[in-house]
Protein backbone atom coordinates (compact mmCIF):
# COMPACT_ATOMS: atom_id res chain seq x y z
CA UNK A 1 0.00 0.00 0.00
CA UNK A 2 2.47 2.42 1.10
CA UNK A 3 4.54 1.61 -2.75
CA UNK A 4 1.22 2.63 -4.25
CA UNK A 5 1.12 6.07 -2.22
CA UNK A 6 4.64 6.57 -3.07
CA UNK A 7 4.28 5.85 -6.97
CA UNK A 8 1.02 8.28 -7.10
CA UNK A 9 2.52 11.06 -5.70
CA UNK A 10 5.57 10.63 -7.71
CA UNK A 11 3.47 10.41 -10.99
CA UNK A 12 1.66 13.39 -9.54
CA UNK A 13 4.31 15.60 -8.91
CA UNK A 14 6.19 14.45 -12.18
CA UNK A 15 3.05 15.50 -14.70
CA UNK A 16 3.03 18.68 -12.36
CA UNK A 17 6.96 19.16 -13.12
CA UNK A 18 6.60 18.80 -16.69
CA UNK A 19 3.72 21.01 -17.34
CA UNK A 20 5.61 23.51 -15.04
CA UNK A 21 8.32 23.15 -17.57
CA UNK A 22 6.49 23.31 -20.18
CA UNK A 23 4.69 26.57 -19.39
CA UNK A 24 8.01 27.99 -18.02
CA UNK A 25 9.11 27.35 -21.71
CA UNK A 26 6.14 28.82 -23.94
CA UNK A 27 6.19 32.24 -22.15
CA UNK A 28 9.92 32.60 -22.34
CA UNK A 29 9.67 31.91 -25.81
CA UNK A 30 7.12 34.06 -26.08
CA UNK A 31 8.35 36.54 -24.62
CA UNK A 32 11.65 36.38 -26.56
CA UNK A 33 9.18 36.54 -29.72
CA UNK A 34 7.42 39.94 -28.64
CA UNK A 35 10.38 41.33 -27.70
CA UNK A 36 12.51 40.56 -31.13
CA UNK A 37 9.71 40.99 -33.63
CA UNK A 38 7.28 43.15 -32.29
CA UNK A 39 9.25 45.17 -29.70
CA UNK A 40 7.10 44.47 -27.01
CA UNK A 41 6.83 42.47 -23.76
CA UNK A 42 5.14 41.87 -21.01
CA UNK A 43 6.44 42.34 -17.62
CA UNK A 44 3.77 40.18 -16.34
CA UNK A 45 5.36 36.61 -18.09
CA UNK A 46 8.98 37.59 -15.99
CA UNK A 47 6.90 37.62 -12.86
CA UNK A 48 5.09 34.45 -13.52
CA UNK A 49 8.12 32.91 -14.87
CA UNK A 50 10.21 33.40 -11.58
CA UNK A 51 7.46 32.27 -9.37
CA UNK A 52 7.05 28.82 -12.04
CA UNK A 53 10.82 28.56 -10.51
CA UNK A 54 9.42 28.67 -6.92
CA UNK A 55 6.35 25.71 -7.97
CA UNK A 56 9.37 23.31 -10.20
CA UNK A 57 12.08 23.64 -7.03
CA UNK A 58 9.29 22.84 -4.26
CA UNK A 59 7.76 19.81 -7.03
CA UNK A 60 11.63 18.95 -7.98
CA UNK A 61 12.53 18.83 -4.43
CA UNK A 62 9.56 16.35 -3.69
CA UNK A 63 10.06 14.01 -6.75
CA UNK A 64 13.75 13.63 -5.60
CA UNK A 65 13.30 13.46 -1.75
CA UNK A 66 10.33 10.40 -3.38
CA UNK A 67 12.99 8.89 -5.56
CA UNK A 68 15.95 8.95 -2.66
CA UNK A 69 18.30 11.51 -5.48
CA UNK A 70 18.09 14.32 -3.20
CA UNK A 71 21.56 16.09 -1.77
CA UNK A 72 22.15 14.42 2.19
CA UNK A 73 24.97 15.04 4.12
CA UNK A 74 24.77 11.54 6.00
CA UNK A 75 28.38 9.84 6.99
CA UNK A 76 27.05 8.33 9.85
CA UNK A 77 24.59 5.44 8.22
CA UNK A 78 27.57 5.04 5.39
CA UNK A 79 29.72 3.32 7.92
CA UNK A 80 26.69 1.86 10.12
CA UNK A 81 24.77 -1.51 9.15
CA UNK A 82 21.94 -3.47 10.40
CA UNK A 83 19.51 -1.87 13.14
CA UNK A 84 21.59 0.88 14.04
CA UNK A 85 21.70 2.35 9.89
CA UNK A 86 17.73 1.77 10.33
CA UNK A 87 17.81 3.73 13.34
CA UNK A 88 19.74 6.49 12.19
CA UNK A 89 17.68 6.72 8.60
CA UNK A 90 14.70 6.80 10.31
CA UNK A 91 16.26 9.54 12.90
CA UNK A 92 17.10 11.85 9.72
CA UNK A 93 13.92 11.55 8.45
CA UNK A 94 11.78 12.19 11.38
CA UNK A 95 14.49 15.60 12.27
CA UNK A 96 13.86 16.34 8.37
CA UNK A 97 10.16 15.94 8.52
CA UNK A 98 10.11 18.19 11.78
CA UNK A 99 11.77 20.26 9.72
CA UNK A 100 9.84 20.80 7.10
CA UNK A 101 6.72 20.50 9.42
CA UNK A 102 8.12 23.85 10.76
CA UNK A 103 8.60 25.91 7.34
CA UNK A 104 5.12 24.74 6.62
CA UNK A 105 3.77 26.18 9.54
CA UNK A 106 5.60 29.36 8.77
CA UNK A 107 4.78 28.79 5.25
CA UNK A 108 0.63 29.67 6.54
CA UNK A 109 1.90 32.79 8.54
CA UNK A 110 2.98 34.25 5.37
CA UNK A 111 -0.03 33.09 3.27
CA UNK A 112 -1.72 34.79 5.87
CA UNK A 113 -0.31 37.77 5.93
CA UNK A 114 -0.27 38.31 2.01
CA UNK A 115 -3.66 37.57 2.39
CA UNK A 116 -4.14 39.98 4.85
CA UNK A 117 -2.04 42.28 2.72
CA UNK A 118 -4.40 42.03 -0.14
CA UNK A 119 -0.80 41.60 -1.89
CA UNK A 120 -1.26 40.80 -5.92
CA UNK A 121 1.42 39.07 -8.13
CA UNK A 122 1.47 40.43 -12.24
CA UNK A 123 -1.11 43.26 -11.11
CA UNK A 124 -3.86 40.94 -11.34
CA UNK A 125 -3.79 37.42 -9.55
CA UNK A 126 -3.44 37.29 -5.52
CA UNK A 127 -0.40 36.34 -4.35
CA UNK A 128 -1.56 33.86 -2.34
CA UNK A 129 -2.68 32.12 -5.02
CA UNK A 130 0.80 31.73 -6.18
CA UNK A 131 2.77 31.46 -2.87
CA UNK A 132 0.74 28.77 -1.81
CA UNK A 133 3.19 26.22 -2.79
CA UNK A 134 5.31 27.16 -0.05
CA UNK A 135 3.25 25.33 3.05
CA UNK A 136 2.16 22.58 0.28
CA UNK A 137 6.10 22.07 -0.68
CA UNK A 138 6.68 21.58 2.50
CA UNK A 139 4.31 19.95 4.00
CA UNK A 140 4.40 17.17 0.67
CA UNK A 141 8.49 16.78 1.51
CA UNK A 142 7.49 16.69 5.83
CA UNK A 143 5.20 13.47 4.07
CA UNK A 144 8.41 11.96 1.38
CA UNK A 145 10.54 11.45 3.54
CA UNK A 146 9.17 8.66 5.80
CA UNK A 147 7.35 7.66 3.16
CA UNK A 148 10.54 6.45 1.56
CA UNK A 149 11.91 5.18 4.16
CA UNK A 150 8.44 3.14 4.54
CA UNK A 151 8.61 2.13 1.00
CA UNK A 152 12.19 0.76 1.46
CA UNK A 153 11.14 -0.74 4.28
CA UNK A 154 8.61 -2.91 2.03
CA UNK A 155 10.73 -3.32 -0.59
CA UNK A 156 13.27 -5.16 1.83
CA UNK A 157 10.65 -7.65 3.06
CA UNK A 158 9.23 -8.37 0.08
CA UNK A 159 12.66 -9.43 -1.01
CA UNK A 160 12.70 -12.08 1.27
Amino acid sequence: MVHKIRLFIEKITGWTAVILMLTLVVLAFTQVILRNFFSLGFNAFEVLMRNAVLWIAFVGASLTTLRGKHISIDILPRFTKGKLKACLEWFLAATTSLICLFLAWLGIRFLSLEIELESVIAGVIPAWIIEIIIPIGFFLLAFCFPLRILDRKNDEQEAF
